[in-house]
């Protein structure tokens, strides 16, 4: 394969990988939806527990999905992957046994404190679903950086030994190449330890501003991963149409 191929496939390799991946959006606290419920009559009763049981459907549900979403995501490191498979399992089981409580409930008052529980002790949609599909792109952004080291280190090869090439401009796109792989690493830097390192709770505010956090980092790292990739695109292009030396 010429040199030529195999930049544009890792260049926009790169940049595919990474535009693939959906960030994921903050989702909303579900609110408790017994905090109204009526006094301790049996339609009130049937109905606080109705919505509580359905809320813990949509996540059991969104959890099925999550850790499909897992299974499909091979680019995901063995020790994240194995602790988000525990966090999903271990949500399953508790919500499943929640579930089975809310059914069992004999007032409103206990409806309303395993409607809280349904939302601060687990954190599906604020949480779970960010820490699966938020390791995978940061996952995902690391793996396009060390890529893209290896085209700019390939394109400065190639530079050095055409001096048609070896222009001002080339050489400007190659150091801003190096200065924005810099960058998204460095915005990318042990944030996904520290959104796994995050636990479930009653401040919803402050998981999803934890969230957005890392969101915006990996948002920002794959703007600057597609600069570099327009980048080294660039330069390649000028090498490809750079006179050729004559022989002799």
């Amino acid at each position: 394969m010429s040199f030529r191929t195999r930049l544009s496939a890792a260049a926009v390799g790169a940049l595919i990988a990474v535009g693939a991946v959906a960030l994921p959006a903050n989702a909303a606290t579900t609110s408790n939806t017994t905090s109204n419920a009526a006094a301790d009559n049996p339609a009130a009763l049937t109905k606080a527990k109705t919505a509580v049981t359905d809320g813990i459907t949509d996540r059991l549900t969104t959890l099925g999905k999550l850790q499909t979403a897992l299974a499909g995501y091979k680019d995901v490191p063995d020790a994240a992957r194995s602790t988000l498979s525990q966090v999903i399992s271990s949500d399953v089981s508790g919500l499943t046994a929640l579930k089975t409580k809310v059914a069992g409930e004999t007032t409103a008052a206990a409806v309303r404190a395993d409607g809280k529980a349904m939302v601060d002790d687990y954190r599906v949609y604020v949480l779970v679903a960010p820490k699966v599909h938020l390791t995978h792109a940061l996952d995902v952004e690391t793996a396009a950086l060390a890529r893209l080291v290896k085209v700019h280190d390939a394109l400065a090869d190639r530079l050095a030994k055409d001096p048609a090439a070896d222009t001002a401009a080339n050489k400007d796109l190659l150091a801003d190449m190096t200065t924005v792989i810099q960058a998204a690493d460095a915005r990318i830097d042990g944030k996904d330890a520290a959104l796994l390192a995050l636990t479930p709770g009653p401040d919803g505010k402050a998981l999803t501003a934890s969230v957005k956090d890392v969101s915006g980092a990996a948002k920002d790292a794959r703007d600057d991963i597609k600069k570099a990739v327009t980048d080294a695109k660039t330069v390649r292009d000028a090498l490809k149409n750079a006179p050729k030396a004559a022989n002799g």
